[in-house]
């Protein structure tokens, strides 16, 4: 009984926001994203961009760009075509960081998913357009101030972007807001997007000179998805695939840490926003929430909702039926 009154809270919650609503009522324009990812390092990414094309599927979103981040693993971008395709979207503007001082080469199903082509009936393998080129090619048509960043990676492409020729103005002129996966403990720590694979080196730049506003998550550490609905879904889903190699996630769920993040862009009165302090780095390259310290431009946001509703949200939107899936 208790299981089915989260279940139905949360259900409550999908249809009052529009999450995971087929027919929910658009009461406002849908949010641009450019989605940027470190696809490879963990599977949430690729669960991730499953809610992204479901916003994408209830005319919540428009995805106008896709950005594979890590430079050590080439694969990741083949895996984000794959996903893209099962979506409908193959065609989406899609880059990649050609650098390799950043990024965690370890693979569990990149590779796999990149190299099956004929599986996925993608295109892309190992190589496509630079990132920064896609970048600015995506912001310049885009309306002013009209572009949410989320990035759910290393925050390097981003700094690469600042600091390469036009690139603050383009930031300046279209991007409203950048909403980042990061630890926001108060306590310093090394957390994996902004402490570690050499995006540390990166950090303080992004931190002290990105324009916009900038909004952290770190939730999803006790919301575990994939374990529920997607293993009912086709076997050539490759999100599903992406679960079942990454240490079997697909029996006994992952943290959701990417999708919490990606959530808050779309639908923001599912959280709550500090905005009291600011997240810095220290000469270790930790990073830490800091409220006596404060950047007007930093917000750390947190879940209203319990980590049940979540859950179901998540899970639910990760196992959608594509609304335009081409094969």
């Amino acid at each position: 009984m208790r299981n089915f009154r989260i279940y139905f809270m949360a259900l409550t919650v999908l249809l009052v926001s529009g999450c995971g609503n087929e027919r929910a009522v658009k009461t406002s324009q849908p949010v641009n994203i450019i989605f940027d990812t470190d696809i490879g390092s963990d599977c949430d990414d690729a669960g991730a961009l499953a809610v992204l094309h479901k916003f994408a599927d209830d005319g919540l979103v428009n995805i106008v760009g896709v950005i594979f981040s890590s430079g050590t693993n080439r694969y990741g971008v083949g895996a984000c075509d794959a996903i893209n395709t099962w979506y409908g979207r193959g065609d989406l503007p899609l880059g990649q960081y050609k650098g390799s001082d950043v990024g965690d080469p370890n693979d569990h199903f990149t590779k796999l998913l990149a190299t099956g082509k004929e599986r996925f009936g993608h295109r892309v393998v190992d190589h496509c357009a630079d990132m920064i080129d896609v970048y600015k090619n995506v912001l310049e048509k885009q309306p002013d101030r009209s572009v949410t960043i989320v990035t759910v990676g290393h925050p390097h492409g981003l700094c690469h972007l600042m600091n390469s020729p036009k690139g603050m103005d383009l930031i300046r002129k279209k991007v409203i807001k950048c909403v980042s996966m990061a630890g926001t403990s108060p306590e310093p720590q090394r957390d994996w997007n902004f402490g570690r694979n050499g995006a540390e080196l990166y950090v303080r730049d992004f931190l002290e000179r990105w324009p916009t506003d900038l909004y952290f998550s770190t939730a999803g550490k006790h919301i575990l998805t994939g374990n529920k609905l997607l293993p009912l879904t086709p076997e050539d889903n490759p999100v599903r695939v992406a679960y079942e190699n990454f240490f079997e996630t697909i029996q006994t769920g992952r943290m959701s840490w990417d999708q919490v993040a990606l959530l808050f862009a779309v639908r923001p009165e599912l959280f709550s926003v500090e905005s009291q302090g600011s997240l810095v780095q220290d000469d270790r390259y930790c990073t830490y929430w800091d409220t006596n310290k404060n950047n007007p431009k930093h917000h750390k946001v947190t879940p209203v909702i319990s980590d049940e509703e979540l859950t179901v949200i998540i899970e639910s939107m990760m196992a959608a039926r594509p609304a335009n899936r081409r094969r």
